[in-house]
């Protein structure tokens, strides 16, 4: 695990492209936001996103070169920053209309509601980017 010292506090972490990866970045992030004095719902959404957006990149992605998927977190004055990469090639990602039918597919719309933004990037595999507003 990674931290940069700039104007953010910066983590990023290259796990096994493996569902146990899932709670693992989530345990790590929850306990790192709150060490950091983050408000107990703000912790609990920031778990919620980031399961999702590592959820989504290993069912709906492909490992990195490293066999792995990378998941950081950015501390901003006023917002948390979010970031998954794994090694797919996506064109298109956008949230799916929620039904009281569908057994998946909420990881976006969950991603959608929780978050004030969210946006990928193809540049180098696939990021998924996403900013939980705090203050």
């Amino acid at each position: 695990m990674g931290r940069q010292h700039d104007d953010e506090t910066c983590v990023t972490m290259r796990l096994p492209y493996q569902p146990s990866s899932v709670r693992r970045a989530r345990h790590l992030l929850t306990e790192d936001l709150r060490r950091s004095g983050l408000r107990e719902s703000v912790v609990d959404d920031a778990g919620l996103v980031v399961s999702e957006l590592l959820t989504n990149g290993l069912v709906h992605g492909r490992p990195n070169a490293d066999e792995r998927i990378a998941v950081s977190w950015c501390l901003r004055p006023d917002h948390l920053w979010l970031s998954v990469i794994d090694g797919g090639d996506v064109d298109e990602l956008r949230p799916v209309d929620l039904n009281d039918h569908a057994l998946s597919g909420r990881g976006l719309a969950i991603v959608d509601h929780v978050c004030e933004s969210w946006r990928f990037d193809r540049t180098d595999g696939t990021r998924v980017t996403a900013e939980l507003a705090y203050a």
